[in-house]
């Protein structure tokens, strides 16, 4: 086992590739249980074997001391492991916050703001049934989303008399909401 330990000191480009094989492996038998201990995952483990020997085989070289090269390989391989759950968290955590803001939130207010929408047409339908017919103008505009340009052309009046109208149309209709809605003990 002492020997793989001596091959990371050189680059490990330079071995043969038989050579290097037997170096993954036998650095890998070494660190698996150390990672899997971490991650639990027997895929995320050889993944993260395979990037803590990159930065080892990396390091090796630049190395001043050999005296506790073991207990370094292990400690970059846990390391590695616990920089990729952190990171993993923090993106999980984050997918997972975008995923719920935009799909339960969306959902929520769609929701919410569909069954308002519809309680209010609603509303304003019948409260526009009760003005006079010169006010129900009101219907083309906010029901059937009709510009006034659109609305004065198709009741064929001027954009002075449809304004006029809208804007009295909009008192009678809050005199009617206030009637309806105002609390009379005060």
């Amino acid at each position: 086992m002492g020997e793989w330990f001596n091959l990371l000191r050189s680059p490990i480009h330079n071995l043969e590739v038989t050579a290097q094989e037997w170096v993954y492996r036998s650095f890998s038998r070494f660190v698996y249980k150390d990672i899997f201990f971490i991650i639990h995952d027997h895929e995320l483990t050889q993944d993260i074997i395979q990037e803590a020997f990159l930065k080892v085989t990396d390091q090796g070289s630049q190395l001043r001391s050999y005296e506790n090269l073991p207990g370094w390989v292990k400690r970059v391989a846990r390391n590695t492991a616990i920089d990729f759950l952190r990171k993993w968290k923090n993106d999980r955590q984050i997918v997972s916050n975008i995923y719920d803001n935009i799909c339960v939130r969306k959902d929520e207010t769609d929701i919410a703001d569909e069954v308002e929408k519809k309680v209010r047409n609603e509303l304003l339908y019948q409260a526009l049934h009760e003005l006079k017919p010169d006010y129900r103008v009101m219907l083309l505009s906010y029901l059937e989303g009709k510009s006034y340009r659109e609305i004065s052309k198709e009741l064929n009046l001027s954009e002075t008399v449809l304004n006029q109208r809208m804007a009295r149309a909009r008192k009678k209709l809050l005199q009617h909401f206030l009637r309806k809605w105002a609390d009379h003990d005060e």
